[in-house]
């Protein structure tokens, strides 16, 4: 927890800190002018006889003016304390969003999508309880204490001395028995948490597969495990925490009813001036010893929020100082060719693996050519294809893009070149041309309308009420499939990019549809390279290119007239979809 504040406390917030410091050593000097005024007063009042009430009445505004200022600065260090703390939390919430969008694919495999929202979130709820907890306390209860015992030695008396040393150290012998109970369980209460929300959110996203198969009280078992689970941890916590509070009350009463018994004895058989000073000087030594122990309650509140905050802080640590693996270089070149892709003996082995995914891949693509992978579930297809845009880098070999490593250039120059239709077609929430125009949202209706023609989307955009100002519902639920990929397809389109990445986008079409989409791509983009993924024979045949993958490796490559008839792979692929006069034969 201190490491993360020293690393990402920017001057403003030092600066802050300063300001609650100073505030808070006025804060304390105004409250121990009214502690010890009260002593002061009560003997005012027993010799009022004497002295008339002028000298209470001046005593008793001192300490109205005191508590005053004290309310004062109180609020003061409230509100820069919250401002302080919020604005840390904002600045670590956005680095942490900005770190987690720079993950590659692989760096995304180390941390679940759920811990990611549950470290955005929850853990950054508990550090920022903690750092506004800290700014309150952390100065008020050290500063007061060691006031309060300078104070205190003016009321010295052994006896009384005796007894509070004696009360301290049962609320500390407390205070240490609770952190060792609760401390280990706040690390299973994250990783529960974490659980919770894998748990639901698979159960929500995949509402229609549990509704198909019955299987809601299933789903329901495994939800109800996981929260039975957590809130076992979460009661004994808090039953240990809510015994804080009876220890406290206890010591506080016991303290003041001991130090009173004590005095009892000790102003036995003194005369009536002299136990009027030792009363009170002892009603000062109660006030103070209290405020010994108010301080020491801070601070354990504060020890008692910091190990839940120090373990999101770990888990927060985690991903800033995660090391991305896919960075940009730190002297980039520039592109030598446009619409060129080669691939030098590539291998790919994924991060705890030591056999690599896929091996010895080599091709190249030239400006304006159509290649095209084909292969058996899990041979290797998408894994080869975002080492194009650096989803990931080749573990082995050179990937070139327009002529150069893509290790040499910046990722966003890279991925600007590149127009990208994924595997399962995703949209953003809002609109339909806010969507297709996601590379570039200054286009204008006249170019989504143009690239949603392209993927024949027009068609059924038109048809709509508000056509493209239409709702896109969050992951494009309330469109169907094929609906969402075409629009993916168009997105993609719109960027008029020199490459297009194709992973699997036509398994959602029927074959006129995709013959179409095809066809208008190759009319109204004819310069633009193209990379297909497709497990339909169709789709790929009159590719210029086609590569056959099998277990990770290239099995063939070439023309589909030449692989139909020479690579025994293709070859049950195709026949298992077309008869020979539709292939060609």
């Amino acid at each position: 927890m201190i490491k993360l504040l020293f690393k990402y406390m920017n001057a403003k917030h030092w600066i802050s800190v300063a300001v609650v410091f100073v505030l808070t050593i006025f804060q304390v000097l105004f409250t121990m002018q009214i502690v010890v005024n009260i002593s002061v007063l009560t003997a005012a009042v027993q010799a009022s006889r004497e002295k008339g009430v002028d000298e209470i009445w001046r005593y008793g505004f001192y300490m109205v003016i005191c508590a005053i200022l004290m309310a004062a600065v109180a609020v003061i260090i409230r509100f820069v304390a919250s401002a302080a703390a919020s604005s840390f939390i904002t600045n670590l919430r956005q680095k942490m969003y900005e770190k987690a969008n720079d993950f590659a694919i692989s760096d995304f495999a180390a941390f679940s999508t759920e811990s990611l929202i549950t470290r955005t979130t929850n853990d950054m709820q508990n550090v920022h309880l903690a750092l506004l907890t800290f700014l309150k306390t952390a100065f008020v209860a050290p500063i007061t204490m060691v006031w309060s015992i300078i104070l205190l030695v003016q009321f010295a008396n052994p006896s009384l001395t005796v007894v509070s040393v004696v009360w301290l150290l049962i609320i500390v012998a407390a205070v240490v028995v609770l952190l060792l109970l609760i401390t280990p369980k706040y690390k299973v209460i994250q990783r529960l948490t974490d659980a919770l929300n894998i748990s639901s959110r698979e159960n929500l996203t995949g509402v229609r597969v549990v509704r198909a198969f019955n299987a809601e009280s299933y789903q329901e078992g495994k939800f109800e495990k996981v929260n039975s689970e957590f809130t076992k941890v979460q009661i004994f916590t808090s039953r240990a925490t809510s015994l804080f509070n009876p220890i406290i009350t206890m010591v506080m009463m016991g303290l003041s009813l001991s130090i009173l018994w004590v005095s009892a004895y000790v102003l036995n058989g003194m005369s009536m001036q002299a136990a009027g000073e030792a009363f009170s000087a002892t009603n000062a030594f109660v006030m103070l010893a209290s405020q010994i122990v108010i301080s020491f309650v801070l601070l354990v509140t504060l020890i008692m929020i910091w190990p839940r905050a120090t373990v999101s802080a770990g888990r927060i640590s985690e991903i800033m100082s995660h090391e991305v693996s896919v960075l940009d270089p730190d002297h980039p070149v520039e592109f030598k060719e446009q619409g060129t892709i080669e691939f030098r003996n590539v291998g790919f082995a994924y991060p705890g693996t030591d056999k690599e995914a896929v091996s010895d891949i080599s091709f190249k693509v030239n400006r304006g050519e159509t290649i095209a992978f084909i292969g058996a579930t899990g041979s290797g297809k998408t894994t080869i294809i975002n080492m194009i845009p650096r989803m990931a880098d080749c573990t082995s070999g050179e990937v070139y893009v327009d002529g150069v490593n893509v290790k040499d250039v910046l990722q966003k120059d890279l991925r600007d070149r590149i127009g990208y239709a994924p595997q399962r077609g995703f949209l953003f929430k809002g609109n339909i041309k806010d969507n297709i125009a996601f590379s570039n949202p200054d286009l204008t209706l006249a170019d989504v309308r143009w690239a949603a023609k392209i993927a024949d989307a027009d068609s059924f955009v038109s048809k709509k009420r508000s056509e493209y100002e239409s709702e896109v519902a969050q992951g494009g639920t309330n469109f169907s499939g094929g609906q969402k990929q075409r629009l993916c397809i168009a997105r993609a389109v719109a960027a008029k990019p020199e490459i297009l990445i194709f992973d699997d986008s036509f398994s959602a079409l029927d074959y006129k549809t995709d013959r179409t989409v095809r066809a208008n791509i190759k009319e109204q983009l004819p310069g633009t390279t193209r990379v297909i993924i497709a497990q339909r024979v169709g789709t790929i045949m009159d590719a210029d290119q086609i590569v056959v993958m099998d277990q990770g490796r290239m099995v063939g490559i070439g023309k589909h007239y030449d692989l139909v008839r020479n690579c025994p792979v293709y070859q049950e692929i195709a026949f298992s979809q077309l008869s020979k006069e539709e292939l060609g034969l």
